[in-house]
């Protein structure tokens, strides 16, 4: 089995960014896609009151949103899984220290953009403070997004600048052994 390893794949300092705002999408699509659940379930529990499948309706829709809120463990999960490959894939890009002075105005941008991202969930932490309740973990994961993005983007510079040229070329053998 042959694997076709693009060399478009690299890591930056730019994924904790990117990273975040597919995390913010996720985040939002959340707590929409539960509120609409909630009003719909009720819905359900209103239009089945005294009707032959009552209890059987009302399970199965306390069921689902059990299941549905349950959804909330994964998140870390997600989170570390995405720290990860942009970890793997800048051991893999690597980085000369000339590019030093251009990761601390990267550090700023994404501490900057993580707050806005912050900031734009804790909106809807106060607009939908029921759903909020629903979802703890990712409401402290979002709420500490610049933490994990300052930790995310540290992580990253290590591994991007402590590389050297001994290890380049074993990785790069190394590669072309198994792929090649």
């Amino acid at each position: 089995m042959k694997f076709n390893l693009s060399k478009n794949k690299k890591g930056s300092l730019y994924d904790p960014i990117t990273m975040g705002a597919i995390l913010l999408t996720v985040a939002i699509t959340f707590f929409l896609a539960f509120y609409i659940w909630t009003s719909i379930s009720t819905n359900f529990k209103i239009a089945t009151i005294g009707s032959a499948g009552e209890e059987l309706i009302n399970q199965t829709v306390d069921n689902l949103t059990i299941t549905y809120s349950s959804m909330d463990y994964m998140v870390p999960l997600v989170v570390v899984a995405f720290m990860i490959i942009s970890l793997v894939l800048a051991f893999k890009t690597g980085a000369n220290i000339v590019y030093g002075f251009f990761s601390i105005i990267a550090w700023g941008f994404a501490i900057l953009i993580s707050i806005v991202y912050q900031d734009i969930f804790e909106l809807f932490i106060n607009n939908f403070p029921t759903v909020a309740s629903e979802f703890p973990i990712l409401s402290f994961i979002m709420t500490n997004m610049k933490w994990i993005v300052l930790s995310w983007v540290f992580l990253i510079s290590m591994v991007m600048f402590t590389r050297n040229k001994k290890e380049d070329v074993e990785l790069t053998t190394g590669l072309q052994q198994v792929y090649g």
